[in-house]
């Protein structure tokens, strides 16, 4: 983020939103709504003396609620801008902040602010978001936690400074439980493969294993897709370290309220017998869901999204990064499930997409488009409603009006009419007539 921010051609705007796209490739109008972090970022230094002197702490959501920051304060460490921003829902203004500021940089009069920007091709990179509900006692035991939960805790900036301790009591858990595919390949919740979660337990079950050996591990899957380069042989090198994997389904969870911890009974493939363990701690390894801001987003481009929820490619197979308007590209887990070297992977794809009409300046689009008949129409407007691109709309007149960037000429428009109102240039039937002639005569 530090060297993209010193990019000369590179503009970040961060603790901003998308509100409004209009336009079409190269002559894209946007509108960004700037929310007020209510300092002033060309006053602001980042020495956080605005911080030392605030006296409220709230749950610190970039460590997953596991430890508490500021009201005021940065986001997280080496966060791009290092401006402070103030958490006004929380905040009890005493003014202690302003007080301190020697910059004169707080002002709790600054409000969110709409700019408008000219682009010509857009990436949508919005991420992904966790499912959280209460299977097996997440959110109820203190002890149940998921994997990204266990990254913060695992992580040398995080709120144990990278040494493995439960959140009830800050000891060190021995017998620690993995449950993979938790919200996920369930046809009642989410049907899809969250695609990183097999790996993710077999890394963070390694890591605690390289702090501490003496740690009794168990992994419960209904299968391990470690597909991929040297997956599968991490795969092996993590049973060769201990940690037992068991292929089966957890029943139920439930806590000792006294010593908080928790007796697990699962059923392993094969077996005729229910087994009942208990374990310091639980991990459970969540479906991955569209983020937020995926949904946000396609609302406001009116973009497609397959039944999953995450945004509609072109083609699924042939074309992943292109989405059904000129312009505009998708990579990474707006698009779907994927790891990290195929996202990564993606983003270069959809950086080069978008970079190749932008450096050549122009964009060149075959006009293979339709053309209705104002006299032939019968206003049924059936075309309107099966356009896969929104390229069909109704005059002040009510006839129809074709929009020639985004109709992309797919033809349905014209299948569908029953009054045959709708040609496609240079497919017409007449056309297609004449040819027939050509080619089969009929003899005299």
């Amino acid at each position: 983020m530090l060297e993209a921010n010193r990019h000369p051609n590179i503009e970040i705007l961060s603790y901003s939103e998308v509100i409004e796209v209009n336009g079409y490739i190269g002559n894209f109008n946007v509108k960004i709504k700037r929310k007020s972090r209510y300092v002033d970022e060309t006053k602001c230094t980042g020495c956080g003396s605005c911080t030392d002197a605030c006296p409220i702490y709230v749950p610190n959501y970039f460590d997953e609620y596991l430890s508490a920051r500021k009201v005021i304060d940065i986001a997280f460490a080496q966060a791009v801008p290092a401006v402070r921003n103030i958490e006004r829902h929380s905040c009890v203004e005493c003014f202690a902040c302003v007080d301190a500021c020697e910059q004169s940089a707080i002002d709790f009069s600054i409000q969110d602010k709409i700019m408008e920007v000219e682009v010509g091709t857009i990436i949508i990179a919005t991420g992904w978001d966790l499912y959280e509900g209460e299977d097996y006692g997440y959110g109820i035991y203190d002890n149940v936690i998921n994997q990204i939960q266990l990254e913060r805790i695992l992580a040398p900036n995080g709120p144990t400074l990278g040494h493995l301790k439960r959140p009830s009591d800050g000891k060190r858990p021995k017998r620690i439980l993995f449950i993979n595919c938790v919200g996920s390949r369930d046809i009642n919740k989410n049907p899809w493969c969250s695609v990183v979660c097999c790996n993710l337990s077999l890394k963070n079950s390694k890591l605690i294993k390289s702090e501490h050996p003496d740690s009794e591990i168990v992994c419960v899957y209904i299968d391990m897709r470690c597909a991929g380069k040297d997956y599968e042989e991490y795969y092996r090198r993590s049973r060769d370290a201990g940690i037992i994997f068991v292929k089966g389904i957890v029943g139920k969870i439930e806590e000792d309220p006294e010593t908080k911890n928790l007796r697990v009974w699962f059923e392993p493939v094969g077996a005729d017998t229910v087994i009942s363990k208990e374990f310091d701690m639980v991990v459970l390894s969540s479906s991955s869901l569209p983020s937020k801001g995926t949904r946000e987003i396609a609302e406001v481009l009116n973009m497609e999204r397959s039944p999953d929820g995450f945004l509609k490619e072109y083609h699924a197979r042939l074309d992943p990064i292109s989405t059904k308007v000129y312009g505009i590209y998708i990579c990474g887990s707006s698009q779907g499930q994927k790891e990290i070297d195929k996202a990564v992977s993606q983003a270069k794809g959809a950086a080069s997409s978008a970079a190749i009409p932008m450096k050549k300046g122009e964009f060149t689009i075959e006009l293979i488009r339709a053309t209705p008949s104002d006299e032939r129409c019968a206003k049924c407007y059936k075309c309107i409603e099966i356009c896969p691109f929104s390229a069909i709309s109704v005059n002040e007149t009510g006839n129809l009006v074709v929009d020639l960037i985004a109709c992309r000429g797919c033809g349905t428009c014209a299948a569908i009419c029953p009054s045959k109102a709708i040609d496609l240039i240079y497919y017409r039937d007449l056309q297609y007539m004449n040819l027939i002639d050509e080619l089969l005569p009929m003899e005299d």
